[in-house]
């Protein structure tokens, strides 16, 4: 991406030549924080009608409190210190009030006179992005881990029933996933834990336990680190 783009100029040129990439969320935004553009594939996936809608406005209009304070975060690192995000691994809410985990990646734009006017981010859907030499490998760690997630499960057992060494596993898990096994399952775990906290009214604590969780303490408190926000003030966003 060429220096002298601002966001402008960027948005005109995305726009002008029609560059669509399946999957992909794009997105600028100024020197405020404020959208100047999204690709169709963003509006949809945030359920807005007309992408235009969204220009002009912060994220604090779309998002709440929690997501919209690790967005700002890292967009003043962007901003204010020319900072690039690369890969972040992050769990995003659907419109649907689905949770899915996806990678991001924030560059800073320049103005002619090199001072950074803004930002532009990319991200994608998490899945299926593993190291092609290993995927079939750690594939099946992935599926042991949808299998069994509400039960121990230890780094040997996943490197076992990967054929690998405890070392190898942990290391080309790492380089595929950006993530630590125990990392991916714990944000496996909250991921399936949102789902039973929006869409049911089973109680907190028996939750924990059906994700995993040693007790609600245990889980609240990971919910919180992955989140920002407590299992409780999540489940009162869809009552």
């Amino acid at each position: 991406m060429s220096s002298t783009y601002t966001t402008d100029s960027l948005s005109q040129f995305i726009k002008d030549n029609g560059i669509v990439i399946p999957g992909l969320l794009f997105f600028v935004k100024d020197a405020n924080r404020h959208f100047v553009y999204i690709n169709q594939e963003l509006a949809d996936f945030m359920g807005l009608e007309n992408k235009e809608d969204i220009v002009g406005r912060p994220d604090s209009d779309f998002f709440a409190d929690d997501i919209e304070k690790s967005y700002a975060a890292d967009d003043k690192q962007v901003i204010d210190e020319g900072i690039v995000v690369r890969n972040k691994v992050e769990l995003i809410t659907t419109s649907q009030r689905l949770i899915q985990w996806h990678i991001t990646n924030k560059v800073p734009l320049f103005d002619s006179e090199g001072k950074v006017c803004g930002l532009a981010g990319v991200t994608r859907k998490f899945e299926g992005n593993t190291n092609a030499l290993h995927r079939s490998a750690l594939d099946k760690s992935i599926e042991y881990i949808a299998a069994n997630y509400s039960k121990e499960i230890k780094l040997k057992d996943l490197a076992q029933v990967c054929g690998l060494s405890l070392s190898a596993f942990e290391r080309h898990f790492k380089k595929s996933f950006h993530l630590t096994p125990i990392q991916y399952l714990n944000r496996y775990r909250i991921q399936q834990s949102c789902a039973a906290l929006s869409q049911s009214d089973v109680p907190i604590s028996a939750i924990a336990m059906d994700c995993g969780f040693y007790d609600q303490s245990h889980f609240t408190r990971s919910f919180l680190h992955v989140l920002h926000t407590t299992p409780a003030a999540y489940r009162r966003r869809y009552t």
